[in-house]
Formats: C-alpha cells, structure tokens, sequence
C-alpha cells in the first residue's frame, strides 16, 4: 500500500505577533504566474486588498523551462524566473504556483490558491485597512455555494471541453458550459455581482476562468459577447485596478497554447476597457 500523500502546505497569517506566521510588512513573498487561474486568484487578493508593498512578488514565466539551461545533462523543467537572483528561492522542492512563502522562517506558508487568497484577506487588516472583503464572515456560506454552483460548472465543462479525449466528449462538455453561460447571464441581470454588493472570492475565481475561456474560443464558437450581462460584469472586473494588474494576455495565450496546442485561441472578443452598464444594479 502506498503512503499517504503529505498534506499540502496551508497555513494562515494571523494578525497577532504571537502566531506563528504573524502579519509583518516585507516577510511574505508570493510566487505567481500569469498563465495559470489558480496563481492569480492569489495574485488578486494581493492587489485587490492594497498589499503590494507588504507582500514582494516573482512572476514566473507562463509554462515550464529548463531550471539548468547550462546544463546539457540536466533535463529537469519547472518554474523559472526572469531574475533569479531577485527571486527568495524557497528549499522544499515545489513545482506548482502559487506559493505564499515565510523569508524570516524559510518555510511554505500556503500552496494553495484560496487559502491564499483566505489568509490575505483575513491576516493583514490591523496592518493595511481595506474596504474589500472577498471572504467575510456573514457571506461565507453563499460564497461557498456560489463556489461549489455556478462558478464549479462554468470551470469544469469548460477545462473538460478544452482537454476533451474526443471530439464527442468536447461536444457534451461544450453544451453543458453554454447551459451554465445562459444560466450565469441570467443571474448577472439581477445581480451585479455574485454575492452580496461587492467583489467576493467567487467573483475572483469566475473572473479568471471567464477570461480565459474568452480567449481560447476560436472564431467559429459561441463567445462571451453573445451574452449581454456576462460581457458587461467582465468589464466593471476588468476595469478594477486590482484585477486588471492580475492580467497578462501574452501569458495567458502561451501557456495555453504549451498544453494545448490543437486549440484555436483566436479570443479576446470583449473590448474590456469599453463601458460597462453595471451600475444600474446598484
């Protein structure tokens, strides 16, 4: 029998200097890369929560290089960065992003993208005050459902039609995410955002799939501008400081293209810094 898979790494911050991952400006450093949702869920919460100068940031390039390129006997391929020696190196070997890690203790603090996002948006308040909140305590059980809901379906069918092994399993996972793409445009006409008045986590997370499935539809698809609602929740999202700085279109193309190099991304199709209409849900 094989032995259990370690648990991941996932920690919190806490605001007090007891804990064992205390807030501290300057101790934390996130390694993201564009190219991945999960990375710049984490990246968001970061921006959106005005921690910039509290937390340090490497970027990594969209998809994996040679970690040794001088060396012709080392094959080995991972997360590389455009100045290394900028970059805290972290010991425990790793090879998947993001990671929130501890310069003073050289330890992970968390591998995990909503713990991440968790941790930043609960463990900072005291030191950086911040009028968003992307998981309070009086939405969570609606953030969790919107989560598990809308958000799970769109990601899922979507990434299944993307990666499909045929032609038919692309077609069946396709009609289920245009079902949910009609039933989110439905939604987004009486709600300006997912939960309650402001952007939450599950507003993040659909904001970064949304995008990508923009961009990855080729000319001859269905695309995000064929649902009112939806295109015009994408640009109030896009057009928040926060979340554009999350973007990289270049990045987001080429790591798409490395993993799946038969689709036709023709996409964007949004002009996301045209104006919105949301405001009228207020």
């Amino acid at each position: 029998m094989a032995a259990p898979k370690p648990a991941p790494y996932d920690f919190k911050i806490e605001p007090n200097t007891d804990a064992q991952f205390p807030a501290e400006k300057g101790r934390y450093h996130l390694y993201v890369t564009y190219s991945c949702p999960f990375a710049c869920r984490a990246l968001a919460a970061r921006n959106l929560l005005g921690l910039e100068d509290v937390i340090t940031l490497s970027v990594a390039h969209p998809i994996f290089q040679k970690t040794k390129p001088n060396d012709p006997n080392d094959e080995h391929k991972g997360w590389v960065f455009v100045d290394p020696a900028k970059s805290p190196r972290w010991s425990v070997p790793m090879a998947k992003l993001p990671v929130l890690w501890d310069k003073k203790l050289g330890t992970i603090v968390s591998e995990e993208s909503t713990g991440i996002l968790r941790t930043l948006d609960s463990g900072f308040r005291d030191l950086v005050p911040s009028n968003v909140h992307l998981y309070p305590e009086e939405l969570r059980a609606e953030i969790d459902a919107a989560n598990d809901g809308i958000v799970a379906e769109i990601s899922m069918n979507f990434f299944k039609k993307m990666f499909a092994p045929s032609p038919e399993a692309a077609a069946e996972s396709a009609t289920k995410a245009y079902e949910a793409l009609a039933k989110l445009d439905e939604l987004l006409a009486k709600k300006r955002f997912l939960v309650g008045k402001g952007v939450t986590e599950a507003d993040v997370r659909l904001f970064h799939t949304l995008i990508r499935l923009d961009t990855y539809q080729p000319k001859t698809d269905k695309h995000l501008t064929d649902y009112h609602n939806i295109e015009n929740y994408l640009r109030e999202l896009y057009q928040i400081p926060g979340l554009k700085s999350t973007v990289n279109w270049n990045h987001v193309k080429i790591g798409m293209l490395n993993k799946a190099p038969h689709v036709a991304a023709d996409g964007p199709f949004v002009d996301y810094d045209a104006a919105h209409d949301r405001t009228k849900l207020e």
